[in-house]
């Protein structure tokens, strides 16, 4: 798995190719929180998933080189894109938060 992040007006990429499995145990309960808020993430939880990334990459980079390394427009889906293929990892996807639909 990898990250390409703008430092010191450098792009540098960073790998991880062994991810343990309590950051799996870790994107899971991320998961169900992230499925309680549905479509209205919180800050607080984004915070969270950017420092779930840090972790991910054993904190090859640090949480502001993330908000300061990763332009805007791109932030979600990358941070969507490392939180899914951790769950792969174990045999997982995410799925949409249901909406308000269910069981009509």
């Amino acid at each position: 798995m990898q990250i390409t992040l703008k430092i010191d007006g450098q792009e540098k990429t960073f790998s991880n190719d062994f991810v343990k499995a309590r950051v799996f145990r870790n994107a899971l309960k991320m998961n169900e929180k992230m499925r309680k808020e549905g479509n209205d993430i919180s800050v607080e939880t984004f915070d969270e998933m950017i420092g779930f990334v840090v972790n991910v990459f054993d904190n090859q980079f640090t949480v502001d080189d993330i908000w300061d390394g990763l332009e805007a427009g791109k932030l979600q889906d990358e941070i969507m894109r490392v939180f899914n293929s951790v769950l792969n990892i174990g045999g997982l996807e995410t799925k949409p938060a249901v909406s308000g639909e269910e069981g009509k």
